[in-house]
């Protein structure tokens, strides 16, 4: 459990949510899908399912800083794992959220992919990736296509 009662958190449970992120990071470090497999397994059998996903996420979001390869190996070869596709689709929504409130029309400025990619034009994705935090930044290139990686969408 990571709160208590009243909501706030124990200690015990932020030292363990660390050092559990902290082993995780070291895990992921190896680049074995079945050395990572294993953890989670092993995680399963002990604690709930929200917990480890928190601690997945974070886990994302620590090598989106540290380890940059290995965030990419992470969404590259990890990307069947539940908690890897809500994250990039959270990410997905935020983008398209974002894309609408700054004015950009779905069908003509971008639209989505079957496998939750955003086919986008250049100057949607310079105001995308404003003023974004490098994670962001990072989670945003994993689900955005422009122009040279797409050819049948051109800018009005």
């Amino acid at each position: 459990m990571l709160f208590n009662v009243s909501g706030e958190y124990q200690v015990e449970d932020l030292e363990r949510f660390y050092s559990d992120l902290k082993r995780f990071t070291y895990i992921l470090k190896f680049h074995d899908k079945n050395v990572a497999e294993s953890w989670i397994k092993q995680l399963h059998a002990h604690l709930k399912p929200e917990y480890i996903e928190s601690c997945l996420i974070a886990a994302i979001f620590e090598l989106s800083i540290t380890d940059v390869d290995t965030f990419h190996w992470v969404l590259d070869n990890l990307s069947h794992w539940d908690t890897y596709t809500h994250l990039l689709q959270e990410v997905t929504k935020f983008v398209v959220q974002k894309l609408i409130k700054e004015g950009f029309i779905p069908g003509q400025d971008f639209s989505a992919t079957s496998e939750g990619k955003i086919l986008i034009h250049e100057n949607a994705r310079k105001v995308i990736i404003s003023d974004i935090s490098q994670s962001d930044n990072l989670l945003i290139k994993k689900i955005l296509l422009t122009s040279p990686e797409i050819h049948f969408l051109t800018i009005s």
